[in-house]
């Protein structure tokens, strides 16, 4: 019964006529009935003769009274057809002019839709587009249902206009929401939003199913994704109408900024900070004469950043300095030129410039001599370096604070008494970097069972129990140091850069092969970036938590062996220039990840986890606006789920701030019991695969998922596919004819089967 008045609802406009209109079916055959009760039956001495003249003609007298009947029915069911507005085809019908019907919208509102099209963006054309279709909804009231989701929200009804009547109400409240909406920067679920509007047309299945996706159909979210092409063939297996409203025709030219990066981490007050901007070209031309502009704290830098050309699909990079005078917190601006997409011509960093750096240099060698030359060589002249190490012992380790220095450097040290391992093992877990020399005084022993832990440790392979000596023979020839392509060694390596060539290192400490490979880069969770002459492995890089940890199987500097040599030259020396480099490198390269700006995607929530021993649950949240937002962080009884006792979550006050879809920068403050406030600054940037604008055309549409496929393409910015003509109007006239036809032939049988004169 439910198929039955689905079907009804499809095929007529005035479907309330179709049932009155059969019943009258039956008015003929009632009246034809009691028409053959009008007459006595009498018999008398003629009947004889007229009996037996009726017996010849019975037969066709009989089918002339039935297509009599007939005649009559089909006229009774013309006209109900008429009045009911029969539609053949309902795929045909004429948008929110047809049978009653649920149109559901789905409209895309990712970044790419702000890609402009003359005066208008691709998204105002798209609204302009609704609110046309729902204007001619309105002209017959009461039959069609509206539904809108937005893709970056699907599983809610925009602005509460779920499921409503089209109505010239409706139009109204729908033409002042429309004209309050923003397209979003994000990138959307295209399948999400889909499904969702899928379910919304499954859970009313009384009437016709129209699904209407506006969106830009760019080549690189449409082509080539199989969920999308599945869900569409399950949507049209449901028997959904589904039709793609295109809010832009062609693909535009666009340049687009990828990234904004830098050593933002070992950033120091007054020493230039080395960043790196990157443009692609989303275009099908060569991009020349690009220019891009560097604002610092609101003020445009005296930079010219100039790209001569850029190919098609390629992406070019450019290094530039930044000097910051003043410590603390700052924000970094790259922008483009305008083009078609304004969005991703500009590119946001968040810088934390401390005063210095500090590093922590704990020394286990007489009179920490060893830990003199890292020192010298990080902060020679802190005004140019920005690094202040702090040498100590091991005994004075044991009462600092890690917390505030950027990396540990542990020299020749013998072992670590267990707080002190502690603590070095939570700094480096939390973020720290660390970095191991070895030396005459290290026990093997200690480092294997205590520091390696079978590769789970500080420290990253085993040792053999004695220092080697490296062979320098004359059958041997090349440097003592191999480096790697590591970071470390960028600017180390190379014909033009020949200092690690001087590097002379006559003794290290092997990795024990009785327990592990050495002939691999890969020993256990360690990974070999620089080796020796004889192949044997030099210095090792592992992570441990969120630090880096870099080891030297050989000294810091010339520490003196038994046979009157040094362990190396590294540090002195015509090789004393490598060794200042690679030290600088090396900090770049272990320094706090945890210390440096949030860089997110607009779109991610901002989610504060707060010890209620140290914060208020007050918060503020300043935007790229600089509007100061107040934001109450939750008690735990409210947000941890019910039967909690997570003693971290009991301890904490957690707020979530979710209103970050515009790029820039944010800025989250909160307070300690004493009202002193800490920030965090968080650089939000627009998605990158938002900048391609190519448009996927009708062909390679509809092969995604199949010539089988029924999906109406169609041109938004026409509107000419919008008619304004009664639907099923062929039909209609069809009906007339047919309805004519019979009244001649019911007229003629009706004469022809009377009694005349």
């Amino acid at each position: 019964m439910n198929f039955l008045s689905s079907w009804i609802a499809e095929h007529f406009l005035n479907p309330a006529f179709f049932w009155p209109g059969m019943a009258l079916i039956a008015a003929p055959i009632i009246i034809h009935l009691i028409n053959r009760l009008r007459f006595r039956r009498v018999r008398f001495a003629a009947m004889e003769f007229l009996l037996s003249s009726e017996q010849h003609n019975r037969r066709r007298i009989l089918l002339e009274q039935l297509l009599l009947l007939l005649f009559r029915v089909l006229i009774v069911a013309l006209i109900a057809l008429l009045i009911s507005r029969l539609i053949v085809d309902p795929s045909q019908l004429t948008l929110f002019q047809g049978a009653k019907s649920h149109h559901v919208f789905l409209l895309d509102d990712s970044g790419s839709m702000r890609d402009r099209v003359g005066e208008e963006t691709a998204f105002d054309q798209a609204k302009a587009v609704i609110l046309k279709l729902v204007s001619e909804g309105a002209r017959r009231p009461g039959t069609q249902r509206f539904t809108l989701l937005l893709m970056s929200q699907p599983d809610s009804t925009f602005a509460n206009l779920g499921e409503r009547d089209i109505n010239t109400q409706l139009v109204e409240e729908l033409s002042a929401k429309l004209e309050a909406l923003e397209c979003t920067h994000q990138r959307v679920d295209l399948v999400a939003g889909l499904e969702a509007a899928g379910q919304r047309l499954a859970d009313d299945r009384s009437a016709a199913q129209h699904l209407h996706v506006l969106s830009d159909f760019r080549k690189s979210d449409w082509v080539g994704a199989s969920t999308v092409s599945e869900t569409i063939k399950s949507l049209d297996e449901s028997e959904v109408s589904i039709s793609f409203i295109r809010a832009v025709s062609d693909g535009h030219e666009n340049l687009g900024i990828t990234s904004l990066t830098g050593a933002v981490e070992v950033a120091a007050a007054g020493i230039p900070v080395q960043l790196a901007v990157a443009v692609q070209n989303y275009g099908q031309r060569e991009a020349n004469d690009v220019r891009l502009s560097v604002i610092a704290d609101g003020e445009r830098l005296p930079l010219n950043l100039l790209f001569e050309a850029i190919a098609v699909g390629k992406t070019e990079s450019r290094n530039f300095d930044v000097r910051f005078v003043e410590p603390g917190k700052h924000r970094i601006e790259v922008t483009l030129e305008t083009d078609a997409l304004e969005t991703d011509n500009t590119r946001h960093l968040a810088i934390d410039v401390p005063l210095e750096n500090e590093v922590l240099i704990v020394d286990g060698s007489p009179a920490s001599e060893q830990g003199l030359f890292i020192a010298d060589a990080l902060a020679a002249d802190r005004t140019v370096t920005g690094y202040a190490p702090v040498i100590d012992n091991v005994s004075g380790m044991r009462r600092r604070n890690l917390e505030p220095f950027q990396s540990i450097i542990l020299i020749n040290v013998d072992e670590l008494p267990p707080d002190a391992l502690q603590a070095v093992q939570d700094f480096v877990a939390n973020g720290g970097g660390l970095v191991w020399y070895v030396g005459d005084t290290v026990r093997s022993a200690y480092y294997n069972e205590t520091l390696y832990q079978e590769g789970a440790g500080l420290f990253p392979v085993p040792l053999s129990a004695t220092p080697q000596s490296l062979d320098h023979s004359l059958t041997e020839s090349g440097p003592d140091v191999l480096v790697s392509n590591h970071p470390m060694f960028s600017i180390l390596s190379g014909q033009d850069n020949p200092f690690i060539d001087v590097v002379t290192i006559n003794q290290y400490l092997p990795v024990d092969t009785e327990v592990v490979e050495a002939g691999s880069d890969e020993i256990g969770n360690a990974t070999v970036i620089a080796r020796l002459r004889n192949r044997e492995p030099l210095i090792l890089e592992h992570a441990y938590g969120e630090g880096r940890v870099v080891t030297f199987l050989t000294s810091a500097g010339p520490l003196p062996t038994t046979d009157g040599n040094v362990w190396n030259n590294w540090a002195s020396g015509d090789a004393a220039p490598s060794f200042a480099v690679m030290q600088l490198e090396l900090q770049k390269h272990i320094a706090r990840r945890n210390r440096s700006q949030p860089q997110r995607i607009v779109g991610e929530p901002i989610e504060e986890r707060l010890n209620r021993a140290d914060y208020l649950e007050d918060l503020e949240i300043v935007t790229p606006d600089d509007d100061v937002l107040s934001l109450k962080a939750a008690a735990p009884e409210t947000m941890a789920p019910t039967g909690t006792t997570d003693v971290e979550i009991a301890d904490a006050w957690v707020a979530n701030f979710r209103e970050t879809d515009d790029p820039g920068v944010y800025i989250v403050r909160r307070f300690d019991h004493q009202q002193q406030a800490e920030e965090t600054w968080m650089a939000y940037n627009v998605p990158t695969e938002e900048s391609d604008l190519i448009v996927a055309d009708e062909e390679a549409l509809t092969q995604q998922w199949g010539e089988e496929i029924s999906v109406a393409i169609q041109e938004g910015d026409a509107l000419d596919w919008i008619r304004n003509e009664p639907p099923g109007q062929d039909v209609r006239w069809w009906l007339l004819a047919g309805l004519l036809l019979l009244f001649v032939g019911e007229q003629v049988l009706a004469y022809r089967l009377g009694y005349h004169i």
